[in-house]
């Protein structure tokens, strides 16, 4: 793994890299997320942080990151657009830059009406194309309004994007791929897909605009779960081949894994890396990475 006092370029320890994805504590006690963390040292390139994802309310991940940085694992910090406007914004992005947080992903959030405390609000004032030109003002040593810095950021900034059923959708997402470019950013995390179809929508903008292209692994929990998100309006479908194998597979509880373990084998070939979400399975993720040979 790289160590966390080097921020200067990607995480990287091979052609494909594995980052795990890990949500900070519902509370103060930070324990816990460091115990799993620990458990995939030197197994992962980095660890992502998330900001209250899925709306759920979690602290904020600057602490969580500035741990693992203060124990030498690299931290990506998720940093969201629905719970800032652009003033906290900048803000938390000087604070995270100062700590020596370099590497952050930029998302919009989901609405906080999936999440525990729906009737929050939204603040509505950053779009993702807000946030990149924010991040890319500040390492320039300037913010949105035009101002001097005392002190640039030096932030190597990635993009999330949530991915659509409608090919359409995907294909205007893929053209943004030259704005991020033009912006500095990095890199695109694609949300999780078993469709491999869509992955192949950004292959080309990746490779012209030289942005690493990088897929997430959503593991599939039941049979519930898959036909839940089937029918779930603008998500992309699970291919019905995934459906049988997890009817079919003789023991239930590893079948998500397995059938992660095959996606993973066919990303490889197609992605600069994947992003292992491990909804409501962190504790298996050791295990997962032992099926992959990490």
């Amino acid at each position: 793994m790289q160590d966390a006092q080097d921020n200067s370029k990607e995480p990287t320890s091979s052609t494909f890299n594995v980052i795990a994805e890990v949500d900070p504590p519902k509370g103060t006690n930070l324990d816990s997320f460091v115990s799993s963390v620990q458990q995939l040292r030197g197994r992962v390139d980095a660890v992502q942080v998330t900001d209250s994802e899925h709306a759920i309310m979690r602290m904020a991940p600057i602490a969580p990151c500035l741990t693992l940085k203060n124990i030498h694992i690299d931290p990506i910090m998720v940093i969201n657009g629905r719970d800032r406007n652009r003033i906290s914004f900048q803000a938390d992005l000087l604070a995270a830059s100062s700590l020596g947080i370099t590497h952050i992903l930029i998302k919009q959030g989901h609405d906080p009406k999936e999440g525990d405390q729906p009737v929050t609000r939204s603040s509505e004032d950053l779009d993702l194309p807000t946030m990149i030109k924010s991040a890319a003002a500040l390492n320039r040593g300037r913010d949105l309004a035009g101002e001097t810095l005392d002190g640039a950021t030096n932030l190597i900034a990635g993009v999330a994007l949530e991915l659509s059923d409608d090919a359409g959708i995907n294909r205007k997402l893929a053209d943004s791929f030259d704005f991020m470019a033009d912006h500095g950013v990095k890199s695109v995390t694609l949300g999780p897909t078993y469709d491999l179809n869509i992955i192949d929508t950004f292959q080309p903008a990746a490779e012209r605009t030289g942005i690493k292209l990088y897929s997430s692994i959503m593991f599939l929990k039941s049979v519930v779960m898959v036909r839940y998100l089937n029918n779930l309006p603008g998500v992309p479908s699970i291919p019905q081949e995934f459906l049988k194998k997890m009817m079919n597979a003789p023991v239930k509880k590893d079948a998500g894994m397995q059938i992660g373990a095959d996606l993973f084998r066919d990303l490889e070939g197609m992605c600069d890396g994947t992003v292992l979400l491990a909804i409501g399975l962190r504790d298996r993720l050791p295990d997962f990475l032992d099926m992959i040979g990490r």
